[in-house]
């Protein structure tokens, strides 16, 4: 898709950006503090906590480059990016350092990176790509690798290598997470009424190991494993630990059978989870980053710039109560 000249977004700011500077001048910052209070009473999700997942964008990403669609997305009134890689071809002399200040350009902050499993725990890669977290300004830094071993042992295991690098990433001022699709639900091949997640979740020390609940797939995690464990509502499993789940992963979808994850994602606001009842039943809300991802965005006819903007849009208006 070719870059667009002026999305809806940029276009109305650009024509209200004269009327709004004579207004602030005419009626005072305090005048125009009020009506932006009021419109974010009832939202569920704190409008400086949205971020995506670049992947989401990654044909733009790849055909143009970081420059232009960090910029675009920060128009959008995304306020986090979290990483799936630091380079583009079509900016093949982009650095780490340079991609700080592209972020500290646009006013974005980087919510994290998802790198790869070995790269995250081994004592070898791992110092090297904490040093780019905190170069790129990071809190977090985590993979989307599911965590390794089937029986309880191996499970146990993989979580000792997760707190081990989750220490070292501590001495950073880091905190380690990974991500989960639906396998990391299902049952431990020993313990065959247990599910990994839960005997990962006891194995890993609350200190140096944390989590990013990805919400479509951890629903499709309970209908994938039903029959051999019966379901559960994810919103139990947050609640129940809210201080290790840092960020959500804020995808949308209609249920596919054919798909693995039980579901296939869709822009924001098209597909048929309750996010309302989710994010209302948060005991601890605001407190983790909410970052959409589509997976499938650049197969939208529309694009995935156009998807990011649906999206932020459909999550900006998630209210308490309809009409509220």
């Amino acid at each position: 898709m070719s870059k667009p000249s002026l999305h809806r977004r940029g276009f109305l700011r650009a024509a209200a950006g004269t009327a709004a500077g004579t207004a602030a001048i005419a009626a005072g910052a305090g005048a125009l503090a009020a009506p932006a209070a009021a419109r974010g009473r009832g939202t569920l999700v704190p409008r400086g906590r949205i971020g995506l997942q670049l992947y989401s964008v990654r044909d733009q990403i790849q055909q143009r480059g970081f420059t232009p669609v960090l910029g675009e997305l920060a128009d959008l009134g995304y306020k986090y990016v979290e990483f799936a890689g630091y380079t583009s071809p079509a900016e093949p002399d982009m650095t780490v350092p340079k991609l700080r200040q592209l972020l500290d350009a646009n006013g974005l902050r980087a919510g994290g990176s998802h790198l790869g499993l070995d790269v995250l725990l081994n004592a070898d890669t791992r110092e090297r790509e904490f040093e780019n977290a905190v170069t790129l300004g990071m809190e977090y830094v985590g993979t989307a690798s599911d965590f390794p071993g089937r029986t309880a042992a191996e499970i146990q295991a993989g979580a000792d290598r997760f707190n081990e690098s989750g220490e070292v990433a501590r001495g950073y001022g880091l905190k380690v997470y990974q991500h989960n699709h639906t396998n990391e639900f299902g049952p431990v091949s020993d313990r065959p009424g247990e599910r990994r997640h839960d005997v990962f979740l006891k194995g890993t020390d609350p200190r140096y190991v944390f989590l990013e609940l990805d919400i479509l797939w951890a629903f499709g995690a309970s209908i994938r494993f039903r029959d051999q464990l019966g379901e559960f509502d994810p919103l139990d499993y947050v609640n129940a630990a809210p201080q290790r789940y840092i960020a959500f992963h804020v995808k949308d979808g209609v249920q596919d059978p054919a798909q693995t994850n039980q579901y296939r994602d869709v822009v924001f606001g098209q597909g048929e989870l309750d996010f309302r009842r989710f994010f209302s039943g948060l005991r601890a809300p605001g407190v983790p980053l909410y970052l959409w991802e589509q997976d499938r965005a650049p197969q939208e006819p529309q694009g995935s710039i156009w998807a990011a903007e649906e999206s932020y849009d459909a999550i900006r208006a998630l209210r308490r109560r309809p009409g509220c």
